[in-house]
């Protein structure tokens, strides 16, 4: 399957995902030709966000780490 390879192509893919969203809705069929182009598409900015970016692992803090930098009024 073809890659996203450009932000320039990331924006385009974005403006037409949100113009989907607006056709596409929990009673479209699968078949649906908007449906089919919405899906594909957004599978393709899944993997460029994921690529480029990335969310890291969620850092483990203790709760009295926690706890000491909380401000109390």
């Amino acid at each position: 399957m073809k890659k996203i390879i450009s932000n320039i192509e990331y924006e385009a893919i974005m403006l037409r995902i949100n113009e989907l969203v607006e056709i596409v809705d929990d009673d479209t069929p699968v078949t649906d030709k908007n449906y089919v182009e919405l899906d594909i598409l957004t599978d393709l900015v899944v993997d460029y966000e994921q690529y480029h970016y990335p969310i890291g692992k969620a850092k483990y803090i203790e709760k009295e780490e926690y706890d000491s930098d909380l401000v109390y009024a």
